[in-house]
């Protein structure tokens, strides 16, 4: 049987027909660099063969393409892609007792397929140019807050903050279907935006949108950085390539974009808006990418069935069950993009939008009175009922509150409207039960 000598162990060691020394040296516990994880798409496994390099197994493919990309001197071999037909000497990369030391952690890097979400606010200089930092750091921490709990709520995680802008990475711990979690995440961060924007436009004047760009492709993933700093994050051409598409949806006035990769892995899950071919910075060729209007996953399609029907023209889709209003009577909904707030009265359920129209607060907490079949919202004092949506009293302030409000948004000219918005009326939903939940039934354009 063929040996190896491995140097700077110096230690000889058998190696079986058709076995790669990259596996001769994991059998006999001598620590061997690879990056990769052995797959051949990296470098940091090969070897000098100091003496018999006649007995290595010819080159594969991969080998000649990354030794090429290396420009390794002769003699250099891939231990991952080599086996040995007779008595070989190697020189492993592995020189001292830092590398062996690193060696160590679990997490060394390893290529790994992930989902990748970028995005980035659109118009927040403007937004922010005439603003106190502290208003900005307040307004931006106030953002960043609802998306990460998106991103988190859909078994991702946050990568990296650059500037206005956020990188997420999905299936690093190999969560299930990264993929459609991560264009969930795109789309609900989107939602969160809209529920974010009439209070930006009502207290500054002015609002800002997002962007969101998702891939699906291989990346590095490892531990990266020294000391406290050190982290689990991706690196690689996929991460690049989320970003450039993140960035298309500034030439395509869109705000989801999806790569083809995103959409060949969950295409039955999606429902697609619209699609592009165009070109991508450091790309080369045209790239197909997808504008996301929905999804829906794929082990939620078969609830999603049991949970809605079409009945009298409109979408009924179930709610919560009838006794869990006992311990509390006001409860709120999403449905599609909708957040619906149904409230159980003297028996009878009631479904209203939960986003009061002055200011896009929640209408959860408000006050409902049966006698008058109103509702009040709890932030600025305006009724409306309950049952039509139409508004009683809007802006019901004394003079001591008006004069006050008015002092307060004095600063800032452009949010001295919000005393100024004119009425309108709740949306207001039918309800039903049946078998023991609340339904509510909702327009089927909605």
């Amino acid at each position: 049987m063929a040996k190896i000598t491995f140097l700077p162990d110096n230690k000889r060691c058998e190696s079986p027909n058709n076995v790669t020394l990259l596996e001769v040296a994991k059998r006999n516990s001598i620590p061997h660099v690879a990056a990769c994880g052995g797959e051949g798409k990296c470098t940091t496994c090969r070897l000098l063969i100091l003496e018999g390099i006649e007995h290595c197994s010819e080159e594969t493919d991969k080998e000649k393409e990354l030794i090429e990309k290396a420009h390794t001197t002769k003699g250099f071999r891939l231990a991952c892609q080599t086996s040995i037909s007779g008595d070989i000497t190697a020189r492993r990369l592995v020189l001292d007792s830092d590398d062996i030391k690193d060696m160590s952690f679990d997490r060394q890097g390893k290529s790994k397929k992930i989902a990748i979400l970028f995005s980035d606010i659109r118009g927040f200089t403007p937004f922010s140019e005439k603003l106190t930092p502290y208003d900005v750091v307040f307004i931006l921490n106030r953002y960043f807050k609802r998306v990460v709990q998106v991103v988190e709520n859909n078994n991702g995680r946050v990568d990296n903050y650059i500037g206005d802008g956020m990188v997420a990475i999905f299936g690093i711990d190999n969560q299930k279907d990264p993929a459609e979690y991560a264009v969930k995440s795109a789309l609900e961060m989107c939602e969160e935006m809209d529920d974010m924007r009439p209070y930006l436009k009502t207290m500054y004047g002015k609002d800002f949108d997002i962007g969101v760009g998702v891939h699906w492709g291989n990346a590095v993933v490892g531990d990266i950085g020294a000391g406290e700093s050190k982290r689990l994050t991706a690196i690689g051409d996929a991460m690049n390539f989320a970003s450039r598409v993140e960035s298309a949806n500034k030439q395509f006035k869109s705000r989801v974009l999806i790569s083809d990769d995103v959409f060949q892995e969950i295409k039955e899950s999606l429902v697609i808006k619209d699609f592009m071919r165009t070109t991508i910075k450091g790309i080369e060729g045209r790239v197909t990418l997808h504008e996301v209007d929905q999804i829906h996953l794929t082990g939620e399609r078969e609830k999603i069935k049991q949970n809605q029907k079409v009945e009298d023209g409109l979408n009924w889709n179930k709610c919560g069950k009838i006794e869990s209003f006992d311990s509390s009577p006001q409860q709120v909904f999403k449905i599609k993009r909708e957040s619906i707030l149904i409230a159980k009265i003297e028996e009878k359920f009631h479904a209203i939008n939960d986003k009061c129209p002055h200011m896009n607060l929640s209408m959860k907490g408000g006050e409902f009175d049966p006698k008058t079949g109103t509702v009040n919202c709890a932030w600025h004092n305006t009724t409306f009922c309950y049952k039509s949506g139409e508004v009683k009293e809007w802006l019901a302030l004394s003079k001591t509150e008006k004069f006050m409000a008015k002092m307060f948004l004095k600063s800032n000219k452009q949010a001295e409207g919000v005393l100024e918005v004119d009425p309108k009326n709740i949306e207001v939903y039918p309800t039903q039960v049946i078998d023991g939940f609340v339904w509510v039934g909702m327009h089927q354009n909605i």
